[in-house]
């Protein structure tokens, strides 16, 4: 009740209370009524020292009205919770670029294709450290394992060791047959100029012959793990390279991104790559990028 109300009903039940006392029945005397203190106060006092007291004797456990009465907050746990359970719809499945032993026989580049590529190799090595790139991808890919299990994610490996024997065109269907919302492939880069540095990633083009209804997904997903992996490391942002020369990307039927994590060739990158943490911020950068695409 506003003011203004309060006011003139107070005045209303002073009026009519005052009228029953002298008009009262059968001519007799009615005795003048105990007016409630809070009418005295107000016949005393202004508008505003009435607001004033009312507020000093009025009942703690009152709320005072807004607009915000009735709304209902999301502590921070539960929206966390949320989120953990929209993370458990999805699937991720990592692939650690490379194994142990290349294999040099040939596959098709795609479904049907005529041009064949060799299988799989092993990979490039730190120009410094000598570190192999199948163990640098590997000890990567179980970090970033790991937080997405801690955040509630689905998440398969393609593998977990090092002494395998898996094609490209393999490993994309480990991720087809699975039927993953996201398919990672990791790998680190190596160039003739040892000055280049820097994370990138890879996709198909919108003209892939293979698979070109994934192409705005998989440049999504792209987009996301690149942005994620610059800012946890503060790396060099090349950028996201078209192509539809990987066998690994056109055997994918699912949204899929090679992610480049930094150059081998770079003495300074490949040292920084060598060590847990930065290693610890890589993976945790990827694992951002797989949260933004996912809208998370």
């Amino acid at each position: 009740m506003n003011k203004k109300a309060i006011f003139f009903r107070t005045g209303y039940l002073l009026s009519a209370l005052s009228a029953a006392w002298l008009f009262g029945g059968c001519g007799e005397p009615v005795k003048p009524p105990i007016v409630p203190e809070v009418s005295s106060v107000f016949m005393e006092s202004s508008q505003g020292e009435f607001e004033e007291e009312w507020k000093e004797t009025a009942p703690s456990d009152v709320p005072e009205e807004s607009e915000d009465s009735f709304s209902v907050e999301t502590s921070p746990e539960e929206l966390s919770m949320a989120e953990e359970g929209k993370r458990g719809d999805y699937l991720v499945v990592i692939d650690a670029g490379h194994q142990k032993k290349g294999n040099s026989e040939k596959e098709p580049i795609g479904p049907g294709a005529t041009e064949e590529k060799a299988k799989v190799a092993s990979g490039t090595q730190g120009c410094s450290t000598k570190i192999p790139e199948y163990e640098l991808t590997l000890a990567v890919s179980k970090e970033v394992e790991q937080i997405l299990l801690d955040r509630g994610y689905q998440v398969k490996m393609v593998r977990d060791t090092n002494d395998v024997d898996i094609s490209n065109a393999e490993r994309a269907q480990v991720a087809n047959e699975a039927g993953a919302d996201a398919f990672v492939r990791i790998h680190a880069n190596g160039a003739a100029d040892s000055t280049v540095n820097g994370a990138e990633t890879l996709c198909q083009t919108a003209q892939n012959p293979y698979n070109a209804v994934f192409y705005e997904d998989s440049r999504r997903l792209s987009e996301a793990v690149l942005e994620g992996l610059v800012e946890a490391t503060g790396c060099k942002k090349r950028f996201v390279n078209e192509t539809d020369t990987m066998s690994g990307i056109n055997w994918c039927q699912v949204p899929v991104t090679i992610v480049e994590v930094g150059f081998m060739s770079n003495p300074e990158e490949d040292e920084r790559m060598a060590t847990e943490e930065y290693r610890g911020k890589i993976a945790e950068g990827i694992a951002n990028g797989i949260d933004a695409y996912f809208g998370l």
